[in-house]
């Protein structure tokens, strides 16, 4: 994808202008009244309970206490309430935000006192969103104009490999290497340019239902692994882009090839809403402390003495795609030892 493209769908933000609202009673104001009202109701209580309870000064004290605490129960709980709602519209923001919802905003108020927070966490997210745009744009623009002097050294390369007969032993190691690192740089840009699409939620096609069966077993085909190592206990239904989860499952069966010596079992199965998807691997596994950060880009973990150099993007785009479709990835320990790779995504409504 070219830069430009990266560039139409991640316009800078204009600055956010709050509409101008009818101003009501601010939030201060309504808690000073209702905490008059108590005063007030409290007060009325006792003076109806002195002139009516004639029973003495202690039950006439009881009787005030038990009304002025009901009282006071009762607008502390409907005040506590209103005060409470537009921290709790706040938290539901927030957590949109988090799960990758960039776009979603606190609506404008009309409270004096809470459009100065409002604006504020608005403006917050605003800024946010621009600086991730940048570095996507970034990253695709980066990768992009690296494309072109790399396909020229790779076409030189080409020639000189037609050549390879008339070099030196030398010249053969040397042109050896340079094959395996122009091949190393373009993997890695293919990972990066599939990771800032995936980051900035450019998708080539949209989402459709696929057969979780289908999907790991046309993955293995394609990677030429023994079918025999699939193991799927009654198929399941998710809604993703097929090339997005099918590279997501690759990333993950090379990740076991280059570090564990191979899968070794690939299972599915649905649990309650989810199917779970499990890539096992018989290496060294990976230590506690590192089974986090795997997933962070150009992260990786030497695992054994044949571990193979990977991009440091593999995993990331694993991650990043699996959270685009709503689910979760994360490593764990095989039992028996090895890796376990354990892929969660919300089932689709077909399959309930």
């Amino acid at each position: 994808m070219c830069s430009a493209e990266l560039g139409r769908t991640t316009p800078e933000l204009p600055p956010r202008r709050r509409r101008v609202l009818p101003r009501r009673q601010s939030l201060r104001g309504r808690a000073v009244i209702a905490f008059a009202v108590t005063a007030g109701l409290v007060s009325s209580v006792l003076a109806v309970a002195v002139t009516v309870v004639d029973r003495g000064v202690w039950m006439t004290l009881i009787a005030c206490a038990v009304f002025g605490t009901a009282i006071g129960a009762t607008v502390g709980l409907w005040l506590s309430r209103r005060l409470l709602e537009p921290l709790q519209r706040v938290t539901r923001t927030a957590a949109k935000i988090a799960s990758g919802e960039l776009g979603t905003r606190l609506p404008d108020t009309d409270d004096p006192d809470l459009a100065p927070t409002v604006d504020t966490f608005n403006a917050m997210v605003d800024s946010l969103q621009r600086r991730i745009d940048r570095e996507h744009r970034l990253v695709g623009d980066v990768s992009h104009e690296l494309r072109t002097p790399l396909t020229t050294l790779t076409t030189s390369v080409g020639v000189m490999v037609r050549h390879e007969d008339e070099l030196s032993e030398r010249s053969r190691r040397a042109l050896g290497l340079v094959r395996a690192e122009l091949d190393h740089l373009r993997r890695l840009l293919d990972d990066l340019l599939a990771l800032a699409r995936a980051e900035a939620r450019i998708h080539r096609a949209d989402a459709e239902p696929l057969s979780v069966r289908e999907l790991l077993t046309h993955t293995l085909e394609e990677l030429h692994y023994r079918p025999e190592l699939l193991n799927v206990s009654g198929d399941a239904t998710v809604t993703g882009r097929k090339i997005e989860l099918e590279r997501a499952l690759a990333n993950l069966l090379e990740n076991a090839e280059r570090h564990g010596g191979g899968a070794i079992a690939i299972t599915a199965r649905p649990v309650g809403h989810d199917v779970v998807i499990t890539v096992e691997d018989a290496g060294p596994g990976v230590a506690p402390e590192d089974r986090e950060r795997i997933f962070d880009r150009f992260v990786t973990v030497r695992r054994s003495r044949r571990s193979g150099a990977g991009t440091g993007i593999g995993l990331a785009l694993v991650a990043e795609t699996i959270a685009a479709h709503g689910g979760n990835v994360v490593c764990v320990d095989r039992p028996g030892g090895g890796a376990r790779f354990v892929v969660t995504m919300p089932l689709s409504d077909e399959t309930h």
